[in-house]
């Protein structure tokens, strides 16, 4: 805000006039009372559109980002082309962020983050080419923080392990990596006759039958999320930061992370556990307790995540790696109550145009799902998948943007609920292809 009053704006355009008397050949003797009406009624202008801060005492950070693309898919027996889709890898989103100096030692804040979308990427399907959705909130929450002795978080933000799974050196998470829901988890599987079997892409990920836009977690085994909780995150001990959270009805978790760089190369990694054991809620897709459909379900994961990059060449590997142990399971079905996932990427990442890194890569993943708790609906008890893809990013620095395409192949199998093999005729395998940018502000 320029100026609290008009004496505040009369020193400013007064020193305004100083400047441009030396550079302008009108003199002192032409500068009539009314001067100066113009600029100030400008100032006034842009004082009154200008967007304030409700006091002097915490900052306030505007910030966010656009993301999205166009998808092109191929499931075997139909071929289109969405466009405008938000990326749910990375949602489009915009967040307020501030702090205060409380003393030398103690300092507070918060962070509020609103996500919204044109149309879900996670949540079209091969029926509905427009999964618009409305803002949802990300983040509310507020944290205090001494610098010897951590910072604590009250609110709805990020568990100790939401993350841990997506530890990357490469400039490539906003495309979707390992989170396969992000970009077409919501297409529905294609039987080897051409019918549609009813069970989207997130069943063989480990996730709900529902879309991703419902609230539930799609498909990231060993991945942690936004919840309401209370966190607690140590400072950082040479290169390690170690935090643990508890909310929800009931969730704890810890984790353990690490970013360094010695000899030349990069390297960060992170580890972390949570349990789950909420008797209605099933965002961590696991399944009532079979003894009685009122009871808690109990859920146990492992998650970690980590990257090494070459500085000088570029060349990155990233891996990652989830189980999930779910206590509900009744193994007298002859299902395995222990799901499981790895991915892994590598490529380089230069400037060789100079205006912004160049990064190719490469990918796989295979999920082990050891029994399916919301493809019941559709048949299916449990399911191997794999994938294998392509990528390129283009960053361009100056427009704080980047440009992307991922080409992914698909191939799936399945056990039914009965045991036996879900479709005679097998699974269509499926692509697809990405094309979009992300432009942050």
């Amino acid at each position: 805000m320029i100026g609290g009053t008009k004496y505040s704006r009369m020193a400013l355009l007064a020193a305004l006039g100083m400047f441009a008397g030396g550079v302008a050949s009108a003199s002192a003797a032409d500068l009539g009372g009314d001067c100066c009406a113009d600029l100030e009624e400008r100032v006034a202008e842009l004082e009154a559109t200008t967007a304030r801060k409700g006091n002097r005492k915490v900052s306030l950070t505007v910030s966010g980002h656009v993301n999205e693309n166009i998808m092109f898919f191929d499931d075997g027996g139909e071929r289109n082309v969405y466009a405008g889709l938000t990326n749910l890898a990375a949602q489009t989103r915009f967040r307020f962020v501030g702090s205060a100096k409380i003393s030398a030692d103690w300092s507070a804040g918060y962070l509020l983050e609103v996500g919204t979308g044109s149309s879900r990427s996670d949540s079209v399907d091969q029926n509905t080419d427009d999964a618009g959705g409305a803002l949802a909130i990300r983040h509310s929450a507020w944290w205090i923080q001494h610098k010897d002795l951590g910072k604590v978080w009250v609110g709805q933000t990020s568990s100790a392990t939401d993350g841990i799974t997506e530890i990357n050196l490469a400039n490539t998470a906003h495309m979707g990596m390992q989170n396969l829901a992000g970009n077409g988890g919501g297409m529905f599987v294609r039987q080897g006759n051409g019918v549609l079997t009813g069970a989207r892409h997130t069943v063989f990920f480990g996730g709900s039958n529902a879309t991703a836009s419902a609230g539930v977690d799609p498909s990231q085994i060993g991945e942690g999320n936004r919840n309401n909780v209370v966190k607690y995150e140590t400072p950082a001990i040479a290169g390690f930061i170690a935090s643990a959270a508890f909310g929800e009805d009931d969730m704890w978790d810890a984790a353990l992370r690490y970013a360094g760089e010695f000899s030349g190369f990069k390297l960060a990694f992170g580890v972390g556990y949570q349990q789950w054991t909420d008797g209605n809620n099933d965002e961590r897709n696991c399944s009532a307790a079979f003894a009685a459909t009122g009871s808690d379900r109990k859920c146990q994961q492992l998650g970690a995540s980590g990257a090494i990059m070459h500085v000088a060449t570029g060349l990155f590997v990233h891996g990652v790696y989830g189980t999930r142990w779910d206590d509900n399971v009744n193994s007298a079905l002859g299902f395995d109550d222990t799901s499981s996932r790895y991915y892994v990427q590598g490529g380089i990442e230069q400037n060789w145009l100079g205006f912004g890194k160049t990064t190719v890569f490469g990918e796989y993943a295979h999920y082990n799902i050891g029994y399916s708790n919301n493809g019941g609906a559709t048949g299916i008890g449990s399911s191997h998948t794999e994938m294998w893809g392509l990528g390129l990013n283009q960053g361009i620095d100056a427009a704080a943007m980047d440009l992307y395409v991922n080409y992914q192949h698909y191939s799936f199998d399945a056990v039914a609920t009965n045991g036996t093999a879900f479709s005679a005729t097998g699974l269509k395998d499926y692509q697809q292809v990405i094309a979009g940018g992300i432009i942050r502000f």
